[in-house]
């Protein structure tokens, strides 16, 4: 994987791990596992979307059919673990999509001290 997206990967992770340890303090709350299954929900999808996209770009023939294969693959699963998560677990859907933002601001934050660090180098 390139540097820039090991280290997005390594941050998401850092997030589900700070995730479940809330989960564990409150007690395993509903509201706090709802975080937390978001947050290993959307981390195991940034996961397989940066290993995916590293061997799309060196595959040359039907790069585009398996991106989209996949790309399809992991929303189906998706979908369907979230609607387990919502009809038959019952967790509460703030809390879910709390936890399932937890990979924009981890791009968010990535994006400014990458950034401002740039903006240090050329002062």
């Amino acid at each position: 994987m390139l540097h820039d997206v090991r280290t997005l990967v390594r941050n998401q992770i850092y997030l589900l791990v700070l995730g479940c340890i809330l989960a564990l303090v409150t007690g395993l709350s509903s509201w706090a596992m709802a975080f937390a299954a978001g947050c290993a929900l959307v981390t195991m999808n940034f996961w397989f979307l940066a290993k995916s996209l590293q061997s799309v770009v060196h595959r040359q023939e039907g790069a585009v059919v398996v991106s989209l294969a996949q790309f399809y693959g992991r929303l189906l699963l998706t979908g369907l673990a979230l609607f387990g998560l919502i009809a038959w677990g019952g967790l509460p859907v703030p809390a879910l999509v709390a936890g399932l933002s937890t990979v924009v601001v981890n791009i968010l934050f990535w994006g400014v001290f990458r950034f401002y660090r740039q903006k240090v180098k050329e002062a």
